[in-house]
């Protein structure tokens, strides 16, 4: 005679529909506990009718149980560690990870490798723990590809088309001066490095007496004198008859410097977003803002599920030892 051991379940309060309460019962002897109405039962166990009540709710017979505690006893898997990672293969190849979907961009190699590893760690012995070990290795995988979304963020933040409105409005840019991303990019800071310091060159010489002294003035300021050549190739006068009109190379000179100034005086504000881009795309490495709220939750939801993912696998792969040692235990 089975003894029958009830417990009381209710469904929770937001469900609109009534449902009668229902019993979990466990029969002595059988492991596998189960819900059903105690309106079903109380016509069975209120009788005494055990027998009729195990054949209402299709419970195995005796003959099924010592049958099945056999079939348990020599379906323990593989024992050699070898064993154990070749078998841990066959859910990867085909089980529920063959379908796990991946984003076009990632490493279909590399996810399997994961897949691999994780299960010689967590070997997926049964088809719940295959689902638990799935639910391990997609979480990692999910932070990996965190990861690598936060640094896209970074980059994408990084970048002066981000940003270049922020500096804008932080600098008092003037609507038609705003900047572009082109104007505090590196290209256009080379450039006015460039005339600044041809700007210095000529702080260091006397415009009027450089035709007489050309060979210094190539040798002292670099950059000027290249400048000099450029604007005499735009003449109609060869190089040697350009250097001796000497009141040429003075007005040219001149020229070159009122040009380089007002150049400097134009993108100052350009000079100036840029200096403020440096210390802004610094600060871009750190989520600020919603995107530091959306990581921080997405990342503390992963954790979350993968601890419990673990637990669930250790606490099954314990239930199921502890019950394979009853049952072989008891059929002995």
């Amino acid at each position: 005679m089975h003894e029958v051991i009830t417990k009381k379940y209710r469904p929770k309060q937001w469900c609109k529909r009534p449902r009668p309460e229902l019993g979990l019962f466990f029969l002595e002897g059988v492991h596998t506990p189960f819900f059903i109405s105690y309106r079903i039962a109380e016509n069975y166990l209120h009788n005494g009718d055990i027998d009729m009540f195990i054949k209402r709710i299709d419970m195995p017979s005796e003959a099924q149980i010592k049958a099945n505690r056999k079939n348990a006893r020599k379906s323990t898997g593989p024992k050699s560690q070898e064993g154990k990672n070749k078998v841990a293969k066959n859910a990867i190849s085909h089980g529920v990870f063959a379908d796990t979907p991946l984003l076009p961009h990632e490493n279909e190699e590399e996810f399997g490798a994961l897949c691999e590893n994780i299960a010689q760690v967590f070997p997926p012995t049964d088809a719940y723990a295959a689902g638990l070990v799935e639910r391990i290795i997609m979480c990692i995988w999910r932070q990996r590809r965190l990861r690598s979304a936060e640094a896209a963020k970074l980059n994408i933040s990084s970048m002066p088309e981000s940003y270049v409105n922020e500096i804008n409005v932080a600098l008092h840019i003037p609507y038609n001066k705003l900047l572009t991303a082109t104007d505090i990019g590196e290209a256009q800071e080379a450039n006015y490095q460039y005339f600044l310091s041809i700007q210095e060159e000529f702080k260091k010489i006397n415009i009027k007496v450089v035709p007489e002294h050309l060979d210094e003035f190539k040798k002292l300021t670099p950059n000027a004198y290249k400048q000099l050549e450029l604007a005499a190739g735009d003449t109609e006068h060869s190089w040697d008859d350009f250097i001796k009109d000497h009141q040429l190379v003075i007005q040219t000179l001149t020229k070159i410097k009122q040009n380089v100034n007002k150049w400097l005086k134009d993108s100052e504000h350009m000079h100036a977003g840029y200096e403020v881009a440096q210390h802004m795309k610094m600060a871009k490495l750190v989520p600020m803002g919603s995107n530091l709220d959306f990581l921080s939750k997405y990342q503390t939801q992963l954790d979350t599920d993968l601890y419990r993912a673990i637990d669930a696998y250790k606490r099954h792969v314990d239930w199921r030892e502890k019950n394979i040692e009853i049952e072989v235990s008891s059929d002995i």
